[in-house]
C-alpha cells in the first residue's frame, strides 16, 4: 500500500493565503468525482489540505473507459493512459501529480469508520483521519447474482473497477463462448467488446429490448439489428434460473428458466448497481432507501443526519441523490444518477460549497447520456449516441441509421421538444440537439415526421 504524505511547501503556502473554511478536507473514495473534486480544489490554491483516500491501489480515474478501450483486442487502453481529467479535457493527474499539487493520497485503503461527532473517518489499517469538511465519493456496487444460483464460480465477471476490467479483459483473450447477463449500458458494452472480437456473444435480458429505460422499440431494433450483423444473439424477454459449473467448478453453463441452456466459458454480468453508503449508514436517505437510495443531499450536496454538524459532509456522484426535476413534476424529487458527466459536475458543484459555506447556488441538473462503442480500427462503423433531456411524450425517429439518426421526444399538450437523442450525428447536429431539449423547442410533429434527414429535422427546432 502505498502513501504520499508529503506535500509541497509551495502548496501549503499557497493554502494558508486562501479561505479560512475548512483547513480539512478529506474525501473518502477513489472514483471519477474525487478526481475531478482534486481538480477543483487544486485550482483553488487548497491542494495542501486535501486528503483523499481510496480503497483502490490506483488514483482516480476515468471509470467509462472499463467497458470500452480496456477490452479492446488491439492496443487497449491501460493506466496512466486514462487517470482523471483527461476525459473532461484536464490534466492527466497520476499520482505524481497528487504529490507535487500537495494532496494527501492514500490508496488501498478503505474507510470502515466514521465518527459525526469527533469529525474522524478511521482506516482499515487502523489509521484515524481528522476533517472540517468530509466528502463521502464511494460510487456503487456493481448488482451481483446470488451464489446460490452461482453468481460467485470463477469465469463469472462483473465490472466496476480497473482490476475488474483488466481480469475480463485477461479473461476474454482466451473465451470462446461468452454469455452477458443484461441488456443495458454495461451488457451493450461488453457485448460490443466480445463482438469485436468475433466471439459471438449471447445476451440474456428480461426485457422486451435493449436499453429498456431509456430507449424505444423501435430505436432498440435499429441497434440491436447492427449488433446481430456483428454476430451477438440476443434472448430476450429471459430470466436466468442459474448458471452452472463444470467439472472443474468453473462456470460451464446458463440455465435460463424458459430451460434453454446456453454453454458458456466467460460470463459477463451487468444489471444494475446499487448505493450502499457504508459506514456512512447514519447519513440521511431518500424517503424511499430503495428509489432511488444513497446519500440524500441538497442542491450544494451537503448530506445531513443524526450529529452531523450542518455542511459538514457532503456527498457526490453516483451515491448522491440530490432534488432535480423529472421532467414532470412542478416539485424537485430526489435524482441519483450513474453516468461519468454527472459525476464530474457534482464534483465541481460540491467543491464550490466547501471552498465557501456561503455558496448556495442549487445544482443544475439536465439529463444527459452516451455511449461508444464499435470503434476499434478493424470494425467498418462505429456506434456513438448520445441523449439530452427526457424520454416521454410522443418519439419521432428520423433518418436512415446508415449511420445517423436523430429522435425526439415530444410533449403532446404544447408540442415542446422534451428529450433528443442522436447517432454518429456531427458536433454541430449535437449542439442542435442539446439546444432543442433544453430550450424545449415548440415543433409542428406532423412536419417533424415528414422530415428526410437528420439536418432537416434539426432545423426545424430551431426555427
Amino acid at each position: 500500500r502505498r502513501r504520499q504524505t508529503s506535500p509541497t511547501r509551495n502548496a501549503r503556502a499557497s493554502a494558508e493565503m486562501s479561505s479560512s473554511v475548512a483547513k480539512k478536507i478529506v474525501v473518502v473514495g477513489g472514483g471519477v468525482s474525487a478526481g475531478y473534486f482534486a481538480r477543483a480544489i487544486v485550482a483553488a490554491g487548497r491542494g495542501a489540505d486535501l486528503t483523499i483516500i481510496s480503497a483502490e491501489p490506483v488514483a482516480p480515474y476515468e471509470r467509462p473507459a472499463l467497458t470500452k478501450a480496456v477490452l479492446h483486442a488491439e492496443s487497449p487502453a491501460r493506466l496512466p493512459g486514462f487517470h482523471t481529467c483527461v476525459g473532461g479535457g484536464g490534466e492527466r493527474q497520476t499520482e505524481a501529480w497528487y504529490e507535487d499539487k500537495g494532496v494527501t493520497l492514500r490508496l488501498g485503503t478503505r474507510v470502515v469508520g466514521w465518527d459525526a461527532s469527533s469529525k474522524t473517518v478511521t482506516a482499515d489499517d487502523g489509521g484515524v483521519t481528522p476533517y472540517d469538511k468530509l466528502v463521502v465519493a464511494i460510487g456503487c456496487t456493481a448488482l451481483r447474482l446470488p451464489d446460490a444460483i452461482g453468481g460467485g464460480l470463477p469465469g463469472v465477471h462483473y465490472v466496476r473497477d480497473n482490476a475488474d476490467a483488466l481480469a475480463l479483459s485477461e479473461a476474454m483473450a482466451t473465451a470462446k463462448a461468452p454469455v452477458v447477463i443484461g441488456g443495458g449500458y454495461i451488457g451493450l458494452e461488453v457485448a460490443a467488446a466480445l463482438a469485436a472480437r468475433g466471439l459471438n456473444p449471447r445476451v440474456v435480458l428480461m426485457e422486451k429490448h435493449t436499453m429498456a429505460r431509456l430507449w424505444t422499440p423501435e430505436i432498440a431494433a435499429k441497434y440491436e439489428s447492427l449488433y446481430e450483423t456483428k454476430g451477438v444473439v440476443f434472448h430476450r424477454e429471459a430470466k436466468v434460473k442459474r448458471v452452472v459449473a463444470g467439472a472443474d467448478g468453473r462456470v460451464a453453463s446458463v440455465e435460463l428458466e424458459d430451460g434453454s441452456v446456453l454453454k458458456s466459458d466467460l460470463v459477463v454480468v451487468g444489471v444494475g448497481a446499487g448505493a450502499p453508503a457504508a459506514p456512512f449508514d447514519a447519513l440521511n436517505t431518500t424517503p424511499n432507501p430503495k428509489q432511488p437510495g444513497g446519500i440524500a443531499v441538497d442542491g450544494t450536496f451537503a448530506a445531513s443526519g443524526a450529529g452531523v454538524e450542518p455542511k459538514s459532509v457532503f456527498a457526490i456522484g453516483d451515491v448522491a441523490a440530490f432534488p432535480a426535476s423529472d421532467g414532470v413534476a412542478t416539485e424537485l424529487v430526489p435524482t441519483r444518477v450513474e453516468h461519468v458527466a454527472h459525476a464530474r459536475a457534482s464534483a465541481a458543484h460540491c467543491a464550490s460549497a466547501v471552498l465557501d459555506e456561503r455558496f448556495d447556488t442549487p445544482y443544475a441538473f439536465f439529463p444527459f447520456f452516451y455511449s461508444r462503442v464499435f470503434e476499434q480500427k478493424d470494425q467498418v462503423r462505429s456506434v456513438s449516441w448520445a441523449f439530452w433531456g427526457f424520454n416521454r411524450g410522443a418519439c419521432v425517429v428520423v433518418g436512415d441509421f446508415a449511420p445517423s439518426m436523430v429522435a425526439f421526444w415530444v410533449d403532446e399538450t404544447d408540442g415542446a421538444v422534451v428529450g433528443v437523442m442522436v447517432e454518429s450525428c456531427s458536433d454541430a447536429e449535437r449542439d442542435a440537439a442539446k439546444r432543442a431539449a433544453e430550450t424545449r423547442a415548440v415543433v409542428d410533429v406532423e412536419a417533424l415526421r415528414k422530415c428526410a434527414s437528420v439536418t432537416e429535422a434539426l432545423a426545424l427546432t430551431s426555427t
